[in-house]
């Protein structure tokens, strides 16, 4: 076994070439750029911001990290390099592809036959029952675990096939939950801001509960990866508390930044929903001072 760790150059090299995965990405990344391109050449005057498109393309480079870059190599042999690339697809990723808004853009740019398909997509009867909340944070819940503590993870990482179904249904669930929570495009359970708070809350403290439970524990549980460690990785442990560290420490600080942002849009809901409270007190005034004024003036008439 190799004593010393890859230099740059070996880990460089061992980009993947999935033409599955390099299709799917190239191919969302190109109708959302064609898409943006033509909402803002054809409505100027309410064109799609520009840091959604940046956010939908950050996201579909993430993906692109976890599932083709060294990364993903490096996770077949090391637990911590793995628990890193389900970050990137379960915490990371989707939100970033869910704030790019690509529902609402496809609402814009579609004709109404487009639209209908698209309101047929969101509220059918499937994905009404799979989008609601419980449903997706139970969905959620289930297959991040199944992936991470189970016997399957081992599977993954000595089988091509089962690598992508795992890659591609953490990716499915997480932008089932966070879908919801963000509520940046059309949604069939749309939650208000308590709720959506509550919503993420409880998935962070449920998170950081099982983190300290496994980064306790003092044997392995992926025994396949300890005993094919490297011989330039850490210790079977070590590697294991490291893995635990990186989903946990990483998954808490998207929950706060999520946390943050849903209150930042709560107070601007706030404060939208107080404006128009007073601007229909100011027309309720204004008509009523325009009936007195008209009543005074019939009743001075001679």
């Amino acid at each position: 076994m190799n004593e010393t760790a890859p230099g740059f150059g070996e880990v460089i090299a061992q980009f993947a070439f999935d033409a599955p995965w390099y299709g799917l990405l190239l191919a969302a990344a190109g109708f959302y750029a064609v898409a943006w391109l033509r909402v803002r050449s054809e409505r100027p005057r309410r064109p799609p911001e520009g840091w959604r498109l940046a956010a939908f393309m950050l996201g579909l480079a993430l993906i692109f990290a976890a599932t083709q870059s060294p990364l993903e190599h490096y996770g077949n042999q090391l637990l911590w390099a793995d628990f890193a690339g389900m970050l990137l697809l379960t915490m990371i990723a989707p939100p970033l592809i869910l704030l790019g808004s690509p529902l609402t853009l496809a609402f814009r740019v579609s004709g109404p036959r487009g639209r209908a398909r698209l309101r047929r997509f969101y509220r059918g009867r499937t994905m009404r029952i799979i989008a609601m909340p419980i449903v997706a944070w139970l969905l959620f819940a289930v297959v991040t675990y199944a992936w991470q503590f189970m016997g399957i993870t081992e599977d993954a990482a000595a089988n091509v096939f089962v690598r992508d179904v795992q890659q591609l249904s953490l990716l499915a669930v997480s932008l089932l939950f966070w879908w919801p929570a963000l509520c940046a495009d059309p949604v069939a359970w749309r939650m208000n801001h308590p709720l959506r708070v509550l919503y993420v809350a409880v998935e962070m403290t449920h998170k950081g509960l099982f983190g300290g439970m496994f980064l306790s524990l003092n044997t392995p549980v992926h025994e396949t990866f300890a005993a094919n460690m490297p011989g330039w990785g850490p210790t079977p442990m070590m590697d294991q508390r490291l893995a635990i560290l990186v989903l946990w420490v990483g998954g808490s600080l998207v929950f706060l930044v999520a946390l943050a942002g849903i209150a930042v849009s709560w107070i601007r809901y706030e404060a939208r929903q107080s404006h128009r409270v007073d601007r229909r007190l100011d027309a309720l005034r204004e008509a009523r001072r325009l009936r007195e004024r008209a009543l005074g003036g019939a009743l001075d008439r001679p």
